[in-house]
């Protein structure tokens, strides 16, 4: 079977319930603000779900968790109107400074590791998309006042994804270079007021294969009216410029939950089996994972 839908390979390159209020600690100081003489309010992400947040970006700390910030500061109406991008790197990394009018806003900090930055016009509908790619995501939203004092605010992001890890347990076609992971039942655009997926996305995550390596892992965002997954696997191989489908599976009714990975093991070629759901520990996410076989 060939398939010259997924001919540009480039794309699979390419390819993730909180309750938010106010930030945890804002004090009003006579700070100068820290080297830019316009600003008037400074916010600092602290953590990410319970994780130190740390500046250095060294493997366990903040650059662990995210290489991308989105701080975005909107009006009354839910209308953007001033937002900073900082990346794993930056002298300021994790600490944003604005300028803004006596009044009150609505404060958003994102962090992630996307290719790119979600549409975040709206309040209410901040999206990823397939073509920047679904990852570990966190989220801090809360209501800004801005008086005559500098407002300094120390942020507590929360993570709104649910991650789903697939360990096979037969190989891959050895023919197979790449796999698509095709899924609905969650979302890639949400509501910062609440955390939770507001759209039916049909999401996609696409993967170099790697014949050494069984596991795979995609991330969705649970919406409220739905908390299962329907994910279809295919793997391609890649021939004189044409993609080849050697295999597909689907599998349903996958158990999703913010803030936890749901492990989904079996064969990608062998027949459904009844689900079997148990319980995982998992110390890195929530206290308790979610086992799946397929």
């Amino acid at each position: 079977m060939k398939n010259k839908h997924f001919g540009v390979l480039a794309s699979w390159m390419l390819g993730g319930l909180l309750m938010v209020s106010s930030c945890e600690k804002m004090v009003i100081s006579s700070a100068d603000g820290t080297g830019d003489e316009d600003a008037n309010v400074v916010v600092q992400v602290m953590s990410y779900e319970m994780q130190p947040f740390q500046q250095t970006g060294t493997r366990g700390e903040g650059g662990e968790a995210c290489n991308r910030l989105n701080f975005i500061v909107y009006d009354e109406a839910g209308e953007r109107i001033k937002q900073e991008v900082q990346l794993l790197g930056d002298s300021d990394f994790g600490t944003a400074r604005f300028s803004l009018q006596e009044g009150r806003y609505y404060l958003v900090a994102l962090a992630h590791s996307s290719l790119g930055n979600p549409t975040s016009t709206n309040l209410h509908k901040i999206q990823f998309t397939n073509k920047t790619g679904y990852t570990d995501t966190f989220l801090y939203a809360g209501a800004l006042e801005v008086g005559e004092e500098q407002v300094d605010c120390e942020l507590h992001l929360k993570r709104i994804v649910s991650k789903v890890r697939f360990v096979f347990s037969d190989p891959l076609p050895a023919s197979a270079d790449s796999i698509r992971f095709y899924y609905e039942g969650g979302s890639g655009t949400f509501d910062a007021t609440t955390g939770l997926g507001v759209v039916k996305s049909k999401q996609q995550q696409w993967f170099a294969v790697n014949h050494d390596e069984s596991v795979y892992e995609i991330y969705t965002i649970p919406r409220a009216d739905n908390d299962k997954l329907k994910v279809q696997v295919s793997t391609y191989q890649t021939q004189g410029g044409e993609v080849e489908l050697l295999t597909e599976r689907e599998i349903s009714d996958i158990p999703i939950r913010r803030n936890c990975i749901t492990t989904c093991r079996g064969s990608l070629s062998g027949t459904a089996e009844q689900p079997q759901i148990s319980i995982d520990i998992d110390t890195t996410w929530d206290d308790e994972g979610i086992e799946f076989t397929f």
